[in-house]
């Protein structure tokens, strides 16, 4: 899979466009920008002009946008001169975060048969890696995928490390269902007349660079790295062909998806291998919660109190001036007509009614994106519970958790032993990752000290676990050596003390 020729080549691939027009709506939804879903759904987002009012509220500017979506809260256009009152409810956001949370709250632990390598893979376990994951794990859930590419620059460290990309800006090559290559792409520079696009290839063995001088829909030429300020610094490494040599077996980039099937692009070759989002078919269900809330924040706004005064209680300030109601003048002379009095006005504002609806509406949203409501906390959580009670609380939650490792795990073992294959390549480390990485993940629901204690009585009492295991059991992130250290400070407390020596008295000398 070479970087593309260029010329008249259209870029990104016409054959991409139901992706790129999907990815966009969910970016919309992720991100809780409301000119975005307003110009995602058809909708006039703010503007100010009335030509560009009265022309996206027209049946041609419909008619020329194929993602307006029949009937949605977002796409409903405004009128000139109102101003936009529209909620969002950041529930997808929110979901985004809850996987994230569920997969790597907690950093995996990563492992190898290999002692040296294994110092390697622990010198990995840093709070940077562990949110380079965390920030990828977002994506994928939002996304239906996520890319991670390995990153090195001796100027700024002397280890390698990960880098999430979404999916947005990049073009797979797939051989079956496996990645085969994927080259991730950057405007770097557009005006009017001229786009320039950097082309990044990432391959089993190598890396290429190109940069490319077309339009706002063709790749255009191929002119070289150094030609341009902003990839002049790939040119003096690599050259003006751009092409790196990584010399290992394993590619520098990975996809993983969030699950599958994606079901709604079964039928796209392209796009078939690629990942379901958490928000793929309930995207009118959170547009129908944005309109519950808005009409609830509406009724509160035309719910309030209102006075009708008779027009003999009004001051006047003058000829040609308003009239005006003193609110807090306490005496008025009578008047003797029946429309005389000061009459108060209350609305109902319909709270239950629309916070059931919209209490409906979140668990539905929930669910179909494969979480249970409990995840998110809420009413009733307050009471002390054990772990296997929360675990019941949140199956599907756990469940979807489960499903997702499935697709974690195969990637970050080729991720991880790319990190050392580049980091014995390019910082002279002395690592194997031939050897094979284990990831484990772990437990989503940690039990207490209290029942973990309990457990572990029972097995030590049916003799069905070692002093190493109960150890390894009760403290899951320490390393072989901790673990080994406190077995032996246990045995040496456990080891019963020497028995004194008796004392014999010599027996008394005869008289």
């Amino acid at each position: 899979m070479p970087l593309p020729v260029g010329g008249k080549t259209l870029w990104p691939p016409p054959e991409l466009d139901p992706v790129a027009r999907k990815l966009t709506e969910w970016t919309a939804w992720y991100s809780g920008d409301s000119d975005a879903l307003t110009s995602v759904y058809g909708g006039t987002s703010g503007l100010t002009s009335p030509t560009a009012q009265a022309y996206f509220a027209s049946d041609k500017a419909r008619g020329a946008a194929p993602t307006v979506v029949p009937r949605t809260f977002w796409g409903q256009t405004l009128t000139p001169g109102t101003l936009r009152t529209k909620l969002h409810v950041p529930v997808a956001a929110d979901i985004a975060e809850l996987s994230a949370s569920l997969l790597f709250a907690e950093m995996p632990k990563f492992t190898s048969t290999d002692s040296t390598t294994q110092k390697e893979l622990d010198a990995f376990q840093t709070d940077g890696m562990h949110a380079a994951l965390q920030q990828a794990a977002e994506i994928c859930a939002a996304m239906g995928g996520v890319f991670l590419k390995v990153v090195w620059d001796q100027s700024m460290g002397d280890r390698s490390w990960l880098v999430p990309e979404s999916p947005e800006r990049a073009v797979c090559s797939w051989a079956w269902d496996r990645l085969q290559g994927v080259t991730f792409w950057d405007v770097k520079y557009q005006d009017d007349e001229c786009t320039l696009r950097l082309l990044e290839l990432h391959e089993r063995g190598s890396i290429s660079y190109g940069l490319y001088k077309g339009t706002a829909a063709e790749l255009g030429e191929r002119i070289p790295l150094s030609a341009f300020e902003g990839t002049a610094d790939l040119a003096e490494l690599y050259g003006d062909d751009g092409v790196v040599l990584t010399n290992i077996p394993w590619m520098t980039a990975a996809y993983v998806p969030n699950v599958r099937p994606n079901r709604i692009w079964a039928g796209c070759r392209a796009a078939v291998n690629l990942g379901r989002s958490d928000l793929a078919g309930v995207e009118l269900l959170m547009d129908a919660l944005d309109e519950t809330y808005t009409s609830l924040m509406r009724d509160l706004r035309l719910g309030k109190s209102r006075i009708i005064v008779p027009e003999a209680a009004l001051e006047i300030e003058g000829p040609g001036k308003a009239a005006r109601f003193d609110m807090e003048r306490e005496a008025f002379v009578g008047i003797q007509s029946l429309d005389a009095t000061v009459t108060m006005n209350q609305f109902d504002i319909r709270v239950e009614q629309h916070l059931a609806t919209a209490e409906a509406l979140f668990e539905q949203i929930v669910s179909s994106a494969g979480y249970s409501v409990q995840s998110f906390g809420g009413k009733g959580d307050v009471a002390a519970v054990t772990a296997t009670e929360v675990q019941a609380r949140k199956e599907q939650s756990l469940s979807t958790r489960g499903q997702k490792i499935l697709y974690w795990r195969p990637a970050l073992q080729g991720l991880f032993q790319a990190l050392l294959g580049i980091d014995r390549e390019v910082f002279g480390t002395r690592s194997a990752p031939e050897a094979g990485i284990d990831v484990a993940f772990p437990t989503a629901v940690q039990p207490s000290l209290k029942e973990l204690a309990e457990t572990l009585t029972v097995l030590v009492s049916a003799k069905a676990m070692s002093l190493k295991l109960r150890v390894q059991t009760l403290h899951p992130t320490w390393t072989k050596t901790q673990v080994d250290q406190e077995v032996a400070a246990i045995l040496a407390e456990e080891r019963p003390a020497p028995a004194a020596r008796p004392v014999v008295e010599p027996a008394p000398l005869p008289q």
